[in-house]
């Protein structure tokens, strides 16, 4: 059953068809329509408010509402624009979510308008103004920085007071109330650390991004397996760092850890790009990967094989997510943007052992 108040925007609609009122004419006041569909004022003016917004009538001060031209409409409803808002676009396995985004919405007759925040946060806040402005029908989008929370609340507020459907991918703002489609990151860290203690590693080393919240859930998957294991984790054993020290600052910890006297057997990276990095420092090193070195990454990207040796990660769905995050923005805008809680989806990860991860070198152990 539809909603009084679709209902009566239905009827209305129906109308302009039936060109029992013609474009530029006036249509019945809110009292009139009270009467004539017998519901309340509250259900009137959320009706007209949605065909409002939706461009199916106009208002004049003083005078009333009235139809827009109805062939104009047609054409802006057969164009619908989703904006699409991620934290970088060109690298990693961004590619592939966006292929799936885009194969699923050009095939709704969906466009798209796709920026990047480059995981800032100003950035996220003047991209979150300009979407705004070009008037899109939803929003797909990748918090930024979301391990703090708070932040650019007042556009979130604005896409909800013009009942304009979003939803979140890869993260989500606590505080922002809307479907999120999420990889089960503390069970992707969990599973990686179980993996290295199980071949018998007992340093290991952890590498966390600890500004968004993936990297703040695999930390805990990570130290989680650790306790559950009754097995010492060192805080030396915890390395973190914030997205603008991925290309500086990392380099040089990741380096030091494996000059120092008594370093890790094994390493677990906060994504692929991480650990192939991790790799490469240990190549400058002599050190052989996995015989001297395990090494294992999260994302099982494309990355994962091009690399030597292969490298063993836990999975991301990427284009999957792309597709079903398509696929949800549309069924939101078809339905008035209602949702609940079973529209949110979270993936639940596996472990793809290749050759980077081996039992350790016991002359080092």
């Amino acid at each position: 059953m539809k909603h009084k108040y679709q209902q009566v925007k239905d009827k209305i609609i129906q109308w302009g068809i039936d060109e029992k009122y013609k474009p530029h004419e006036k249509l019945p006041t809110e009292s009139q329509l009270m009467e004539l569909f017998n519901v309340s004022r509250h259900t009137i003016r959320k009706a007209l408010s949605d065909l409002l917004h939706e461009q199916y009538i106009y208002t004049i001060q003083g005078s009333g509402v009235y139809l827009s031209d109805w062939k104009n409409i047609i054409s802006i409803k057969s164009n619908k624009t989703i904006g699409i808002l991620t934290t970088y676009i060109s690298d990693y396995i961004f590619p592939e979510i966006i292929r799936g985004l885009e194969d699923t919405l050009y095939a709704k007759s969906y466009s798209m308008l796709l920026s990047s925040t480059n995981n800032n946060i100003m950035f996220e806040s003047n991209n979150l103004k300009n979407l705004l402005a070009h008037r899109i029908d939803g929003l797909i989008i990748e918090p930024t920085k979301s391990a703090y929370q708070g932040h650019n609340t007042g556009y979130f507020s604005n896409l909800i007071k013009h009942n304009i459907p979003f939803i979140m991918i890869n993260a989500s703002y606590e505080d922002v109330k809307v479907p999120s489609l999420l990889v089960n990151d503390f069970k992707g860290g969990s599973l990686a650390c179980e993996h290295l203690l199980n071949l018998g590693h007992k340093y290991i080393l952890g590498i966390f991004k600890v500004d968004d919240s993936q990297g703040i859930q695999r930390m805990n998957g990570f130290i989680s397996s650790y306790q559950k294991n009754n097995m010492h984790l060192n805080t030396i054993q915890i390395m973190t760092y914030l997205s603008e020290e991925i290309s500086d600052i990392l380099p040089q910890k990741i380096k030091s850890s494996l000059e120092s006297k008594n370093r890790p057997t094994a390493i677990f990276c906060y994504n692929d790009q991480i650990a192939i990095t991790a790799m490469n420092i240990a190549k400058t090193l002599d050190l052989s990967v996995p015989k001297d070195l395990s090494i294992i990454g999260f994302d099982d990207s494309a990355l994962c094989e091009i690399v030597q040796p292969n490298l063993t990660s836990i999975t991301h769905p990427k284009k999957q997510m792309g597709i079903d995050a398509a696929n949800l923005i549309t069924k939101l805008i078809d339905n008035n943007n209602n949702f609940d809680d079973s529209d949110s989806i979270i993936y639940e990860p596996t472990l793809i052992v290749r050759n980077s991860t081996s039992k350790p070198n016991q002359s080092i152990n």
